[in-house]
């Protein structure tokens, strides 16, 4: 652990790292949880996987450490070392990417044969897992959607909800995509279709989600849902969205998907 310290305080990344990809045996599912600056709530997050892993022996749990500020990474590698278990690992790097590039990375070193991702402050809980597990006995993409959960915006204010409609709406007439839900930090895939679909990923901020759903749709494969059921304690806590400013740029990623592909770059 100590060399994890060093290569961050000299700058370097770490997912690549021996310390970072501990050697397992072929799990069945791989879980990425991206984190930024979550030092108020990492510890409990830890806690929540580690008794999760300790009943599912043949998860891989992957902390991609977003490039935090505060005391997140610290805090990620004394409760790791105390663990002392090979299913649970760290990828961290000093400088922030974005969520989808986070995923990214974690991508790149999940060995399940199901990979997903789940907000790393879990704003869904983990039994979430087991549904999109279930789920991708038949569909090569799962995403979670709180639009199948009676009240499942519960929380939000009427500004960040009438927000959300408005995204979707205008995701679906641009994109020509049907789902009401998209962004929802919780979705998985069988493992050629993670490949393929990462490998092509060109988005790294909080619209990468409906890039995935653009290229699975390109692709021909099929995608299935999964009801979202938002945390209460969630529910509760600030956003670190700016909502007019990242609102404006999720916009224009619209856009940015469909020039993608018209000039061939998804190909």
């Amino acid at each position: 652990m100590d060399s994890l310290v060093a290569r961050v305080s000299m700058g370097l990344e770490t997912c690549d790292s021996q310390v970072a990809r501990v050697p397992l045996g072929q799990p069945d599912v791989s879980v990425i949880l991206p984190v930024y600056n979550e030092q108020s709530c990492i510890g409990s997050t830890f806690d929540a996987v580690l008794d999760y892993s300790r009943l599912h022996p043949t998860y891989q749990f992957i902390f991609v450490n977003d490039g935090s500020n505060d005391q997140t990474q610290r805090i990620l590698e004394q409760r790791i070392a105390g663990a002392k278990t090979e299913q649970i690992q760290l990828c961290a790097y000093p400088d922030r990417g974005g969520k989808g590039y986070a995923v990214r990375r974690g991508m790149e070193i999940a060995d399940g044969d199901y990979i997903c991702f789940i907000d790393g402050d879990l704003a869904y809980s983990l039994d979430h897992l087991g549904l999109l597990v279930a789920k991708l006995q038949h569909y090569e993409m799962v995403i979670g959607c709180r639009g199948l959960v009676p009240g499942g915006d519960r929380g939000l204010n009427t500004t960040r909800k009438v927000a959300g409609k408005i995204y979707n709406i205008l995701s679906k007439r641009i994109l020509n995509l049907r789902f009401i839900d998209m962004q929802a930090g919780l979705k998985g895939f069988q493992k050629p279709t993670a490949r393929e679909l990462f490998s092509r990923q060109a988005l790294t901020g909080f619209s990468f989600d409906v890039e995935l759903i653009y290229l699975a749709k390109k692709l021909g494969y099929a995608i299935g849902e999964i009801p979202a059921y938002v945390s209460v304690n969630h529910s509760h806590k600030v956003s670190k969205v700016n909502l007019l400013m990242d609102s404006l740029k999720m916009l224009g990623d619209l856009f940015k998907i469909r020039l993608n592909d018209w000039l061939g770059r998804y190909e």
